[in-house]
């Protein structure tokens, strides 16, 4: 479930912000800043068009 305070959040940062983001969270396990969720970052990926993965095919 992605929360609408998430999307709020993410939509001003870069796309490699988000996509660093998620490779950061399932490569390394570190937080994604502003405890946003990976789902909510997939979703800003598809919005701007982009595939909803980070680096690495991940």
């Amino acid at each position: 479930m992605v929360y609408s305070w998430e999307l709020e959040k993410v939509k001003d940062w870069t796309t490699n912000k988000i996509k660093n983001s998620i490779w950061a969270y399932v490569s390394c396990g570190q937080p994604i800043p502003g405890c946003v969720s990976v789902e909510a970052l997939r979703m800003e990926l598809e919005r701007r068009g982009e595939e909803p993965t980070g680096y690495h095919n991940t």
